[in-house]
């Protein structure tokens, strides 16, 4: 399935490249193509050096998606996901010929063409029940409608009809259908896509997502935001009457004002003016430290420590396509792709377990388990409460009950959500050191043996989750080589020795597990044995360091004790000294 896609997206190059070349060779308008600045992208291609954003945009000319990022001034990146947005000022390298392209850390992002291909769901008979529609303006593209549906935070849209753009946030489905996508342009502008569907099924009604490819620039909105407007009334006017909505500005109050009610901004973040590329730019930005997900949150910055990591299962289904339905494959577990479509299953009663080996111990904080496709609601409800289990090492050929040989992460919801969105389960312990995350069916379940997932997604502990699960005890965060160690200590504790030795111990507690992994995985990694290693010299420098200290202590009062007898030498005289010896 993933070869016809692939073949798919060739065709279509194929077929648009007549179309966009004069557009895709066009200078770039940096204002309006610029989209904002990120930690986290998903590259197709790299170039490792340009000089410019326009130089960027025709290395990525015969690239399927539509948007570039930049990095520290030089690296240009052909992307198709994008996520972790932070401050535009956080960009602050430029490339060559001055242009903004992002830092050393961070991406900036821009619009390089027009969108030619879009993030295709599924197709289905019935039109999904909306939560909320904009009237589009005769000038529409797709693009506008998932624009729309991603600023007002909806996983989910749907083929535009009668000019209606509908959002929502869970598909009912029962039953749908997937094949190439096939794109058309808009009668109006031959350069941009108003249709897309799976071939075969033009006449059904196509379910889009908007989470993963898209984003857009946030210092316009895709609505008028015109005061008194009828409520929940989204559409693009050319004037408000009674003036914009607190936030806004502009003829058709689109243009976000920092200076009015915190220029809209959600709660946690502070809407803030930059210059980007000589031009003035407002966006919502949060705090430092923590990024804007692709829920329009802030959190802390973390990366999927589970993304293409291998995957084990206690069996395997063959591996196979049903249209419509699912395509079964065992490295779909951390694909990154997690539509539901493309899935992990088992079929087995016992021990009925899927896993993750992270290669590496991690203390972990929680998982996203994303569900599969499914038409028959029964098989979504198989992950009912589905188990999270945490060890340092694991045998992958074992058939034995694993239940009592692992530790407990957690459990998923009581009922169990349809694909495309995440069913989070937080650790009760940030503490565990682990190297291995399994899920299992509820024990209620277990014995269908038929649990499956289209994506499971591992995250770091930090503090910043529950006060790293500290209580009432003072959360720390220590860093390990690339992983995080959560250290708890008192509130009194405040002095720096208390924190320096709470982090040691920490550090001595992750690096003893660490050692124990090596005698005991067979497959721990090289960097387990040089953690090892440094093991043994911090051991060999703590006991050398006291020894050298006593020998520097005692040799320097001696040399202070025969000094202060010759002076009494000198004093007394060698009469008194001999009197004082009778």
């Amino acid at each position: 399935m993933k070869q016809n896609l692939a073949l798919n997206y060739d065709l279509n190059k194929i077929l648009i490249q007549k179309n966009l070349s004069s557009v895709a060779y066009a200078a770039i308008d940096l204002k309006e193509s610029y989209i904002g600045c990120y930690r986290n992208i998903s590259s197709t291609k790299t170039v490792a050096t340009v000089g410019s954003v326009n130089e960027c945009s025709l290395e990525c000319t015969d690239e399927r998606n539509n948007m570039i990022a930049l990095k520290n001034g030089e690296e240009c990146n052909c992307i198709e996901k994008l996520d972790s947005a932070v401050a535009s000022s956080q960009c602050d390298v430029i490339c060559d010929n001055v242009d903004d392209c992002g830092g050393s850390h961070t991406y900036s992002v821009y619009k390089s063409k027009p969108r030619v291909m879009h993030d295709t769901y599924l197709s289905v008979k019935i039109r999904q029940t909306e939560n909320i529609m904009m009237i589009l303006p005769a000038s529409f593209t797709l693009e506008m409608c998932a624009h729309f549906c991603f600023e007002t935070n909806h996983t989910f849209f749907q083929t535009i009809k009668s000019g209606r753009c509908s959002c929502f946030q869970e598909h009912q489905i029962t039953g749908g259908y997937v094949q190439e996508q096939i794109c058309e342009k808009c009668k109006h502008d031959l350069n941009e896509v108003c249709e897309c569907y799976h071939k075969n099924h033009q006449s059904k009604t196509t379910i889009f997502s908007t989470r993963s490819q898209y984003d857009f620039q946030r210092r316009v909105s895709t609505y008028s935001h015109c005061r008194n407007r009828n409520n929940g009334s989204y559409e693009i006017t050319t004037n408000c009457p009674d003036g914009c909505d607190p936030g806004w500005r502009g003829d058709s109050c689109r243009e976000r004002d920092c200076s009015s009610d915190g220029g809209d901004c959600p709660v946690g973040m502070k809407c803030i003016e930059s210059t980007v590329n000589d031009e003035n730019f407002v966006e919502c930005v949060c705090p430092s430290g923590k990024v804007r997900n692709k829920w329009y949150q802030c959190e802390v910055f973390r990366m999927n420590i589970a993304l293409h990591k291998p995957p084990y299962y206690s069996s395997l289904w063959p591996s196979g396509t049903v249209d419509g339905m699912y395509s079964k494959n065992q490295v779909y577990l951390t694909d990154g792709i997690h539509n539901g479509y493309f899935i992990s299953h088992i079929n087995d009663v016992m021990p009925a377990w899927m896993a993750v080996d992270l290669l590496n111990l991690y203390c972990v904080g929680f998982i996203k388990a994303y569900n599969r496709l499914a038409a028959v609601p029964q098989n979504v409800d198989r992950m009912n409460k589905f188990v999270v289990r945490l060890n340092e090492t694991f045998d992958t050929t074992s058939k034995n009950d694993i239940r009592n040989q692992t530790n407990l992460c957690g459990y998923g919801p009581e009922k169990a959500i349809q694909s495309g969105n995440p069913m989070v389960v937080f650790c009760e312990d940030f503490t565990i050191f682990s190297r291995f995350v399994i899920i299992q069916q509820s024990d209620e379940r277990l014995h269908e043996g038929v649990a499956s997932l289209a994506e499971l997604e591992v995250f770091e502990a930090g503090c910043d989750l529950f006060n790293g699960r500290c209580e009432n005890k003072t959360c720390e965060e220590v860093k390990n080589g690339n992983r995080m160690v959560i250290s708890c200590f008192d509130v009194y504790a405040t002095t720096t020795a208390n924190r320096n030795f709470s982090a040691a111990a920490a550090n001595r507690n992750f690096s003893a597990a660490a050692t124990v992994s090596i005698y005991i995985t067979s497959t721990a990694s090289t960097e387990l044995l040089k953690t090892n290693l440094n093991v043994l010299w911090v051991i060999l420098v703590l006991l050398v360091l006291p020894v050298i200290f006593a020998i520097w202590f005692f040799s320097k009062k001696k040399k202070k004790a025969d000094k202060a007898n010759e002076l009494s030498s000198k004093y007394y005289g060698k009469d008194d000294l001999e009197s004082a010896t009778d």
